[in-house]
């Protein structure tokens, strides 16, 4: 089978682990990626917000015969999911669930409020200053962004005016202490959980971890089951909590996309690969709820030299 993952970047480990089961066509808007000498075969794109762009991912999934597209982007995923029944036309399956997820998982205060429809314990947000009465220290982040960035913690009524002036729309909650952990996850086409693997985030450098583990905590891996199914996302999903000094689990974000320290999931048993194909064979995956091996992964940067 052929996999079209797009954005592709840096992505060489889960790229190395995906070639055991597909050829795998690679994208990108620039030719200076580390990925793209690990793929098969690679295509220079537009960036995602061109008018263009659809059309050149929809050929290249012609030309190549895909089977398959993995969006790695989190920009593009409204954009490609506006194509979803003309990828559907050539054959080609949109690994990304709808646009009703993607709403929750993009929006950080929509995210919230799902966590409060749903009684999932998440920690107090406000997004208006006149409303906010925690106490310090506390935590800002802007309503919709990516990974860390603009996410700063508040330590005085200083701090909170600076940042509330200087961040698009943000959102005020407590501060959480206690375990970091990110969940690499994967639910059928019918939004219901397959598989959950939380890791432990050890150490982490500009919002990318480089230090985890995973950890079989099945309190942890039952919650996170709940969550996807109330949300009802397809293919692959993570999900950020802390568990406190108390023990209290509490979820933050959602996003619908592979994440960074999924070779992880894999290398401890999840075979991803495998998952992507019965899901689009209309296999009904095995259950691997808490089926993985715990592991510890250490990453470090390698050059290519071109």
């Amino acid at each position: 089978m052929k996999l079209l993952i797009t954005a592709i970047g840096k992505r060489v480990q889960l790229i190395k682990y995906l070639k055991r089961h597909f050829t795998i066509v690679g994208a990108d808007c620039s030719m200076l990626v580390p990925a793209s000498f690990h793929v098969d075969r690679f295509c220079l794109v537009s960036p995602c917000n061109n008018p263009g762009y659809v059309e050149e991912i929809i050929d290249i999934c012609r030309k190549y015969e895909i089977d398959i597209i993995l969006p790695l982007y989190e920009k593009e995923f409204y954009i490609l999911d506006l194509a979803r029944d003309e990828f559907l036309k050539n054959g080609t399956f949109l690994m990304l669930s709808d646009r009703r997820v993607l709403d929750i998982c993009s929006d950080k205060w929509e995210t919230y409020q799902f966590f409060i429809r749903n009684n999932i314990s998440t920690p107090m947000s406000f997004k208006n200053r006149g409303e906010c009465n925690l106490e310090f220290p506390m935590f800002i982040k802007p309503r919709r962004g990516m990974g860390s960035c603009n996410s700063h913690e508040l330590n005085d009524m200083e701090e909170f005016n600076y940042y509330f002036e200087r961040i698009s729309e943000p959102i005020v909650q407590e501060k959480l202490s206690g375990v970091e952990y990110t969940i690499d996850c994967v639910s059928d086409l019918q939004g219901k959980a397959v598989s959950v693997v939380p890791r432990e985030r050890i150490e982490v450098r500009a919002g990318e971890v480089t230090k985890t583990r995973t950890v079989k905590d099945m309190e942890l891996i039952e919650q996170t089951e709940f969550l996807l199914n109330k949300l009802g996302s397809i293919g692959p999903a993570t999900v950020q909590c802390f568990r406190t000094a108390e023990g209290e689990i509490k979820f933050t974000e959602i996003n619908a996309r592979v994440g960074g320290g999924v070779p992880l999931a894999i290398e401890a048993g999840i075979d991803y690969g495998k998952l992507f194909i019965d899901l689009i064979n209309g296999n009904k995956p095995e259950l691997l709820l808490g089926d993985f091996k715990e592991l510890t992964m250490l990453r470090y940067d390698e050059a290519v030299f071109i």
